[in-house]
């Protein structure tokens, strides 16, 4: 397929060629590989490229970009860029803009306007709030597999993988801005950090606010004032999510029982594990399992 001059100067217009025509979208990750040439899309592709780990040098029209784990990278149709350099792991995701329609949100996308989603307009470059990373990982992840996959179903769920990802972008945007307008405060972010690399590492025991009080030395009413600072979130909320996160996962890959994810992520009873899981995600975990398995078992 030839590629033809863009009217910026040095700018190649570089067709996408879409691993199956059905399924307009294009996610990908790379840990190596050659430096992008400067260029736009054709058609109307959108492309959403995250940094999950190191770091990247992107040239996005006449600006230099460096980012770093955490950061996504917004490009419209119209938008010249490459990737000069990156280390660690990068996802690309590349969709069609008719697809959004499908999605069935309220989404926006121009030029001018840029990408808006329900009402929160994603800058070209937003930084993802820590507590939503592993939901948009997981998300770019199976896009990944969804996109080149070979399943008659791939492009509902795909649909369905995207919609999903702009909300959390859209949550995440949203939940930053309201942290920001606080003060920055370092110290709220190292002891949140810090206490969060206990939770993951040992998510099944009984984290409560007392036990998070007794790991950091602050009282219950300063650690709130420092989760809040930090993620938005008071601590058991962040606690919640962070659980129903991690038993997403394992509904997805493993073949535990839904009451044995459930007590594996921390919960004591099936009615709270029901509960939280379908105040975070809107669903249940059967019908969560049955959406992202579906694909694996056509009828």
């Amino acid at each position: 397929m030839q590629t033809r001059a863009a009217k910026h100067t040095g700018v190649v217009r570089a067709p996408i060629v879409f691993p199956d025509s059905a399924v307009p979208v294009v996610a990908y990750s790379r840990q190596w590989g050659r430096p992008g040439t400067f260029h736009v899309h054709t058609d109307e592709d959108w492309e959403l490229c995250y940094i999950a780990s190191g770091g990247a040098h992107y040239r996005l029209g006449s600006e230099d970009l460096h980012l770093e784990a955490g950061d996504m990278l917004v490009v419209g149709p119209d938008d010249p860029h490459a990737c000069l350099n990156w280390s660690g792991e990068r996802h690309v995701i590349i969709f069609r803009r008719h697809l959004l329609r499908e999605t069935r949100l309220p989404v926006r996308c121009g030029r001018a306007l840029g990408l808006e989603v329900a009402g929160v307009r994603i800058p070209a470059r937003t930084r993802i709030a820590p507590w939503r990373r592993t939901a948009v990982e997981y998300l770019l992840d199976r896009l990944q597999r969804e996109s080149f996959g070979g399943q008659r179903a791939k492009r509902p769920m795909c649909v369905v993988l995207l919609a999903q990802l702009l909300l959390e972008l859209a949550r995440s945007e949203s939940e930053r801005r309201r942290v920001s307008a606080t003060p920055p405060d370092d110290l709220a972010r190292r002891v949140v950090e810090r206490l969060a690399v206990k939770v993951r590492a040992d998510i099944a025991s009984c984290w409560t606010l007392a036990a998070l009080v007794k790991r950091s030395g602050y009282s219950s009413t300063q650690l709130g004032v420092l989760f809040q600072r930090a993620t938005g979130l008071s601590p058991c909320q962040w606690i919640s999510q962070e659980r129903i996160h991690r038993a997403c996962q394992l509904l997805a890959h493993s073949e535990e029982t839904v009451l044995q994810v459930g007590a594996e992520v921390g919960f004591g009873t099936r009615s709270q594990f029901y509960r939280v899981f379908r105040k975070v995600t809107g669903t249940t975990p059967e019908r969560y399992r049955s959406a992202v398995l579906h694909e694996g078992h056509p009828s």
